[in-house]
């Protein structure tokens, strides 16, 4: 009988992937309807606030994705794991957005809505919606419930286009409202589907020190990892405002979100290698799948996107395919050195190599801004994208000298 407890074609593995293409699917729909509806300058106000929600759930985040996923299957107390960094979390959000609506007017001078007295709230309520929706895929997945992160990203992903539409009169915080709208709803179904499921979780919301110090130093290396990959998404919008206009944020966001919601498949599969091995399953076996499926996502990307880009772009407005391709096609010409870095990173996330996990990442972020830097001014968004490449290239020659050196100890 053919062996396929390793196998990536195993339900939880497909629920996940599954997952990312809905949200490819929709993110399409939902970005080619907003360009129609909406003005250019809404859709770069709109990535703006975005942005911003999106890098105050970061930060506040701490990198407990990965944490949940490596230790969660481990733990026999899993609700005191999850109270202290679900609590840690809340803490550091309340205080990113209090210091966020504050200064306003100094972060985002153009979003003057924001300093009125009813959209600060609501906004508040969005962002913790969002950082709750982002969190429950690594708890389901840690679970090994991935039919239920498919479940609850479908409904959010489909129900925010059909409110995209009834939002309309609200300009670029209708962009913003119908992501974080469709989002309160899919928890509420998901999760109490889950409680139902796991009844005997004690979760209690709190902060545990000694939980803290035993997992605090792995989740903020991996803190970093998600820094080189998502704070190009929150932070260039902001800085292209700031620097250029509403437009050239627009043309950057657009050819930026295609490229990262294809990169959540190859994610995806990493992150399912990782949840298999918390489990105690072969690490070389899922590493050899792990590899092929991620390179061969990698090759159907790079093609589909370096030779059809431009009618792609065409698909969302004129202006993306005349203005956004060259973006577009410096992202994927990156691609096969994001999966390696990738790979090698869940690598060590496995073996607990927080030291080599924090070089490799520091050392892409570092090369990330140093080439922004430098090639922003002249460049614009293109420079972002080519400051990316060459970050990722940077990284992938690290892991290949590393891994000729000491790589190999660590699939034994």
């Amino acid at each position: 009988m053919r062996d396929t407890k390793n196998n990536f074609l195993l339900l939880p593995s497909l629920y996940l992937i599954c997952s990312r293409i809905s949200l490819a699917i929709s993110g399409v729909l939902f970005w080619c309807l907003a360009a129609r509806i909406y003005s250019i300058e809404d859709i770069g106000l709109g990535a703006a606030l975005i942005s911003v929600s999106s890098l105050i759930i970061f930060i506040s985040s701490l990198g407990i994705a990965p944490t949940f996923v490596r230790f969660l299957p481990q733990k026999e107390n899993k609700g005191k794991l999850l109270g202290t960094f679900f609590g840690l979390s809340l803490f550091l959000l309340v205080v990113l957005c209090v210091i966020f609506l504050m200064n306003s007017s100094f972060f985002l001078p153009k979003v003057d809505f924001l300093k009125t007295s009813f959209y600060p709230f609501v906004f508040f309520v969005f962002v913790l919606s969002m950082q709750i929706f982002h969190t429950l895929d690594s708890v389901y997945t840690a679970f090994n419930v991935t039919w239920l992160v498919l479940f609850k990203n479908v409904i959010q992903n489909f129900l925010k286009i059909g409110l995209l539409l009834s939002l309309f009169s609200l300009g670029s915080f209708g962009i913003f409202s119908s992501n974080c709208s469709a989002a309160i709803v899919a928890i509420l179904i998901s999760v109490i589907y889950f409680i139902k499921k796991h009844p005997s979780i004690n979760f209690k919301l709190g902060i545990d020190i000694s939980v803290l110090k035993k997992l605090l130093p792995f989740s903020l290396t991996n803190f970093l990892n998600s820094a080189s990959l998502y704070l190009p998404g929150m932070v260039f919008p902001i800085i292209i405002i700031s620097a250029f206009s509403q437009r050239e944020a627009g043309l950057f966001y657009i050819p930026w979100m295609i490229f990262l919601t294809y990169c959540s498949f190859i994610t995806s599969v990493n992150n399912i290698f990782l949840m298999k091995a918390s489990y105690g399953e072969n690490i070389k076996k899922l590493l050899k799948k792990t590899i092929a499926f991620s390179f061969a996502l990698g090759l159907v990307g790079f093609l589909i996107f370096t030779i059809w880009g431009n009618k792609i772009l065409l698909i969302f407005k004129e202006d993306f395919s005349q203005n956004s391709l060259m973006t577009l096609k410096l992202l994927f010409y990156s691609i096969f050195f994001f999966i390696i870095n990738q790979i090698y990173i869940t690598i060590l996330n496995i073996n607990e190599k927080i030291l080599k996990l924090g070089i490799i990442t520091s050392l892409i972020i570092i090369s990330i801004i140093i080439f922004t830097i430098i090639l922003l001014p002249t460049m614009k968004t293109e420079g972002m994208a080519l400051a990316w490449l060459v970050a990722n290239l940077i990284g992938s020659i690290y892991v290949f000298v590393d891994f000729l050196i000491t790589g190999r100890k660590m699939l034994k």
